[in-house]
């Protein structure tokens, strides 16, 4: 059929159109890892009680300063320009509503604050009121429904708490300040735990819940009796009954030394001030979590572990009735991880997020654990807070950061309610993201991402760099990356893929727990195919210039190739387990690691060497670059350069990079950009192309 003509008008406006995102897309660039700094980083949002207006956190970094600030935002559920709530250059966190609406709580440490305080803001106007000053940081407020009373978390030295009185009080700031000052600097222990991936536990405090009133600012101790910290990585899980009569906590039961596995458990603790505490999941010898009440106060739901060390075992909910006693299980049947649960406002709603073959949905289910569906499934999704408008939550994909959504709990209906980092991602040239999957190990199908680099051109030829994720047991989602981000990674002109090999949560328990005991296995054959994969399905993939990377579990993957095959032009290795003796010092990890890791060093070394990437040393001849922070207790550093020495006795080119005042991971800007830079620096000379940023240099003299 002929065409109709089209009028000289709309052909104008047609060519303008073309032109306009011609140039648009001409005006892009590559993006450096400065951009990632430059991001507005979305958390906390917390409903009103009307569920009308949401308040939540922005998070901005200086690269000068080399730190952050945060501030607190609010935005309607229904739509519209969010407004900014706080000023001050603090960072304002853990923001919470008054049952009436009228106020908002939260944590910040601003002016002369030495620690976090707890201040109340009102709505209609006026600056924050401080509220509460401790010796040691308030966390996690939550308002009683009088709306006069605050619950909040600290930490004390129990041998001079007593009554937390201003005696008490001035004792403990004493102390602190002696500490700080001392320049006797011994850590002394007897305990099996001791450190926690950044910090030690050699200070004897214990956690804290106090009840605090915000009119009078007088406050209780909850929880007098309690002389160890709630959790060891300092985490504070608890939510309040509906009457505000009682408050169900999560704490570790097992005392010091630690001989034992930590094992979390659920405690009811009254607000009446008596310092009662009672266990009610004593059974279980595995972790008991994330305590929340249904809205009719009758029973609260937990997250459920019944393995006691970390394998890799997918997370059920359970039920704790009030009345009887008694725990049942909600979800066994599900094969899939829950992660945190809103209520909604009728209790015959459960609201939560799970791991589902790479990507994080909205999921919600009936009270009763039956008819599981996922009803918003794009990106990765968390942070849910469930609310008479609709569900509010958080979610990110590759290619864009978090931002705030709202889900209409009646048809599914998603809207984007914020748009902090549009204007940034529109500037930035993005390649391709792709999901796909292949043939791996134990012939099973295993899925990867795929992200081509900035203007891909299928008849140029590209270097591959395959990314391997940490954990083991986690799962490479459709998320932004303040990290290892992959569009950083392809900047240069790289193709960049990981995969989500066996041992990945996401796709069931049994794949989760496939590595146990076999480290290195099949997750080694799943990257190796699928990079025979997409040598196959890419024939630009230039197959004398591809690299590996990986951090944590990653950098033990990295180091595992290493022995393993030399088809990798060079290898990163970041906070890598690359060494099974060194690695059993680390103290998290000796309580699973004869279950997990193949043996001890004294029952079964035959068993633990042969998952050791040490015991491969005489196959190593891979250009790598090493890298780990000293404050690393998780993963301690001594695994990078214990790996370094072996590599530069054998003469293998390798690179060592130390950072003194990092952990796990690179979290300050300045460290992080230069690790980029590092990073890059390594490709470009094995794999060839350009690092994506200049050399940085940072003014010494900025404050």
């Amino acid at each position: 059929m002929m065409q109709a003509m089209k009028s000289p008008r709309l052909v104008a406006f047609m060519l303008t159109l073309v032109l306009s995102v011609s140039v648009g897309a001409a005006d892009k660039r590559p993006i450096t890892p400065q951009d990632l700094w430059l991001m507005k980083r979305l958390g906390s949002p917390a409903l009103s009680p009307d569920g009308t207006r949401v308040v939540f956190t922005v998070q901005d970094w200086s690269i000068e300063k080399n730190k952050s600030t945060s501030s607190l935002w609010l935005v309607d559920v229904a739509g519209g320009a969010p407004r900014r709530l706080t000023t001050a250059p603090a960072s304002d966190g853990a923001p919470v509503w008054s049952p009436d609406g009228t106020r908002v709580a939260f944590v910040s440490k601003r002016g002369d604050d030495e620690v976090a305080a707890l201040y109340v803001m009102r709505m209609d106007g006026g600056e924050p009121e401080k509220i509460l000053e401790l010796p040691f940081a308030v966390s996690s407020p939550k308002w009683l429904p009088d709306g006069q009373c605050v619950v909040v978390a600290t930490s004390v030295i129990p041998e001079l708490a007593g009554k937390l009185g201003k005696d008490d009080l001035a004792a403990m700031k004493k102390e602190i300040k002696h500490r700080k000052d001392s320049k006797m600097t011994a850590k002394v222990t007897e305990n099996r735990q001791y450190r926690y991936f950044d910090h030690w536990l050699t200070d004897n405090l214990a956690s804290r819940l106090l009840l605090v009133n915000t009119a009078t600012k007088e406050f209780k101790d909850l929880t007098p009796k309690w002389s160890r910290l709630f959790q060891n990585s300092g985490d504070v899980n608890y939510d309040l009954s509906p009457d505000g009569k009682l408050v169900a906590l999560a704490a570790n039961t097992t005392p010091p030394p630690y001989r034992d596995n930590p094992n979390n458990d659920i405690y009811l603790i009254p607000t009446d001030g008596s310092g009662e505490m009672k266990n009610v999941t004593p059974e279980n010898k595995a972790d008991d979590d994330a305590p929340k009440f249904a809205p009719d106060g009758r029973s609260l739901v937990y997250a459920h572990l019944k393995t006691p060390y970390y394998c890799g075992e997918s997370t059920k909910l359970w039920r704790h009735d009030l009345a009887t006693g008694i725990n049942a299980p909600l979800t066994e049947a599900l094969d899939y991880a829950i992660d945190g649960v809103e209520f909604s406002a009728d209790g015959k709603t459960i609201w939560t997020t799970a791991e589902d073959r790479g990507v994080v949905p909205v999921f919600k289910l009936n009270a009763d654990g039956t008819g599981l569906t996922a009803v918003f499934k794009e990106g990765t999704s968390t942070n849910l807070k469930a609310g008479a408008q609709g569900v509010v939550f958080l979610n990110d994909n590759t290619s864009r950061p978090n931002e705030l959504f709202v889900l209409d709990a009646a048809t599914g209906a998603t809207r984007q309610l914020t748009h902090f980092n549009d204007e940034l991602v529109a500037q930035l040239d993005l390649g391709k993201v792709e999901s796909y999957w292949f043939t791996g190990a134990n012939n099973e199908q295993i899925h990867g991402w795929l992200v081509l680099p900035p203007d891909y051109d299928a008849t140029k030829v590209y270097p591959l760099v395959q990314l391997m994720h940490g954990g083991p047991h986690t799962m490479n989602r459709d998320s932004w990356s303040y990290r290892w981000n992959t569009h950083v990674f392809a900047a240069p002109g790289y193709i960049v893929t990981w995969v989500n090999r066996h041992g990945s949560t996401g796709f069931g328990e049994k794949f989760s727990q496939s590595i146990i005991n076999q480290w290195g296995d099949m997750p080694f054959e799943d990257i190796m195919k699928s990079t025979d994969y997409l040598l196959q399905r890419f024939p630009n993939i230039d197959v004398q210039r591809m690299a590996a990377a990986g951090g944590s579990y990653g950098g033990y993957m990295a180091a595992w190739v290493e022995g393993h095959t030399d088809r990798f032009a060079c290898l990163i290795d970041h906070a890598g387990v690359n060494d099974f003796i060194t690695q059993y010092g680390a103290d998290t990890t000796a309580y699973g690691f004869t279950h997990v890791l193949g043996g001890t060093p004294w029952e079964n070394p035959a068993g633990m060497q042969r998952n050791d990437p040490m015991t491969y040393a005489k196959n190593f001849k891979t250009p790598m670059l090493i890298i780990h922070g000293e404050m690393d207790y998780r993963v301690p550093y001594v695994n990078g350069t214990a790996l370094y020495g072996v590599l530069q006795s054998m003469r293998v080119p390798s690179r060592l990079l130390i950072f003194p005042n990092e952990n796990h991971w690179v979290l300050s800007p300045q460290n992080a950009i230069y690790w980029h830079w590092e990073m890059q620096s390594w490709l470009a000379r094995y794999l060839g192309g350009k690092p994506a940023l200049e050399k940085p240099v940072f003014d010494t003299e900025a404050k």
